[in-house]
């Protein structure tokens, strides 16, 4: 359910992706059964009807809960769900940050993630080559940038325990330094 979700609509990923980025979305005392154009109206800036649609979607989908508050103050907040699948969105988005100025050393990720959590292994895999790390061996990558806080997200979102799979030191030398070097135009 959730990937072809994930996938289908922009305005899901705007949506969701805002209600993330402000963490709550809260308005004001309301009785009027429009509240949610006002909650709308207030956060987001085009498509009143559409998003309006879409949070009442979201809702029926349990990516966001809409609860009246004691005050009468309406609160829209992410699920475990929901954030669930703003992590996915942050993951196709993921890159490192590249510095102006190499500072001479690899970053090495050496990994051993067990069979048990296969699939898991196959995604970070994926994910490390698409944002641009070199394969030494099968389980050795090679970056020449810091990128210990990639993977550590990497890691929480896959349920990959960090600690016990995962390797990430700095070096100077490497074999094959001159290819590698070459790989990443340094």
């Amino acid at each position: 359910m959730a990937r072809g979700f994930l996938i289908k609509n922009n305005i899901t990923k705007e949506t969701l992706l805002k209600i993330a980025e402000i963490g709550i979305l809260t308005i004001p005392a309301l009785s009027s059964p429009y509240f949610l154009h006002k909650v709308v109206k207030r956060y987001f800036k085009n498509k009143i009807n559409e998003r309006v649609r879409k949070l009442r979607d979201l809702e029926r989908k349990k990516l966001i809960d809409i609860e009246e508050l004691k005050d009468g103050s309406v609160r829209v907040i992410l699920t475990h769900l929901g954030k669930k699948i703003i992590h996915k969105y942050k993951i196709n988005e993921l890159e490192i940050k590249k510095p102006t100025k190499w500072d001479g050393q690899w970053r090495i990720v050496i990994y051993d993630i067990p069979q048990s959590l296969r699939k898991a292994s196959d995604a970070f895999s994926q994910k490390i080559r698409s944002m641009g790390l070199y394969q030494l061996q099968k389980s050795i990558w090679v970056y020449p940038y810091d990128c210990l806080n990639e993977l550590e997200f990497l890691c929480a979102v896959f349920n990959i325990p960090l600690e016990d799979c995962v390797l990430y030191f700095k070096t100077k030398e490497l074999p094959k330094e001159k290819q590698i070097k070459k790989y990443f135009d340094l």
